[in-house]
């Protein structure tokens, strides 16, 4: 294929991105309407090829490449993160830290205070449980929500254990971006985790100003801890009619 013709493809293509994170093969294929479709899948193999190019999911593409979406690291989450990360990998359960520890640098306001979310495999959280409550860390399965209600208890709670199947969503024992937002988002919508809703929407929106959501990949993060519906309602919500948020506004405060 002729670069040149394949450059030109790539920089008209590029400008179709400065809206988006990722595109659809249905999306560039209506961007490019007088070329033929089998051409246009080929540009695209060559622009993976190159690197130009990354695929982010089935039929999707993107500009950015997956390491883009990996959490700051080990080394900028707080102490007590870093102490459970450190008591977690010697036990040998698939385990990645998630929430606000694998959000650093999307956060405006970080509490100097918070429980880690750990997130482990269904065979290791009893025993997990069991390991960080016998060294004085305080863990509460995100399941016994009966515990985290209790205002005296929560403020001291150090650790709640997601239980989670799903650990493609993770790099080096830490939550891809996509995953640590939606796990933050189930603790402070279901657990009354201690940061506001308005921090939780400021990080959602800087998250999408910055394009680090991936629709493959936040859509298999939230069902797999079953907010689909919800997290999927968020991403489309800007294209939902004037009229029919109207309707869905109404209808939320007919049921207050």
């Amino acid at each position: 294929m002729d670069q040149l013709v394949l450059e030109h493809f790539f920089d008209n293509l590029v400008k179709e991105f400065n809206n988006s994170y990722e595109l659809s093969v249905k999306q560039i294929y209506e961007f490019f309407p007088e070329t033929n479709k089998k051409t246009i899948s080929w540009r695209l193999y060559d622009l993976c090829k190159q690197g130009k190019l990354y695929r982010s999911g089935h039929g999707l593409y993107t500009l950015k490449h997956m390491d883009d979406h990996l959490a700051a690291g080990y080394e900028y989450m707080q102490k007590k993160g870093q102490d459970v990360y450190d008591i977690a990998i010697e036990y040998g359960y698939e385990f990645y830290i998630s929430g606000l520890d694998a959000l650093v640098g999307e956060v405006l306001h970080v509490p100097e205070q918070y429980p880690v979310i750990l997130v482990i495999e269904e065979e290791g959280i009893n025993d997990i449980s069991d390991v960080l409550n016998a060294k004085d860390f305080l863990a509460v399965k995100a399941r016994e929500k009966e515990l985290l209600s209790n205002l005296s208890l929560k403020a001291k709670v150090d650790v709640i254990l997601f239980q989670c199947k799903d650990f493609t969503l993770s790099n080096e024992g830490i939550a891809i971006k996509e995953k640590a937002f939606v796990d933050l988002y189930y603790a402070v919508t279901r657990l009354d985790y201690g940061i506001s809703i308005q921090e939780l929407s400021r990080i959602y929106e800087n998250l999408n100003r910055n394009k680090m959501i991936s629709m493959a990949k936040i859509k298999n993060a939230s069902k797999d801890i079953g907010v689909m519906n919800e997290i999927m309602w968020l991403l489309n919500v800007k294209s939902i009619l004037p009229k029919v948020k109207e309707f869905m506004i109404h209808q939320l405060q007919e049921d207050k």
